[in-house]
């Protein structure tokens, strides 16, 4: 994966969990609900990452 690649990624995962926290902002929840949801989310992002790269799926370039 190139270097602009992963740059792309890390800023679309940050983006993500941003809208996460947002959303939870929304329902009025306390913050240490948003960090547990907010690691949670990213455990999956992390998880769904490495399964891809472990797996060799990747795009055809």
């Amino acid at each position: 994966m190139s270097t602009g690649a992963m740059i792309v990624a890390i800023v679309g995962v940050l983006g993500a969990l941003f809208l996460a926290w947002r959303g939870l902002q929304a329902q009025g929840l306390s913050v240490e609900r948003k960090v547990r949801m907010a690691t949670i989310w990213l455990a999956i992002i992390v998880g769904l990452v490495l399964v891809i790269q472990l797996t060799g799926l990747h795009l055809a370039s």
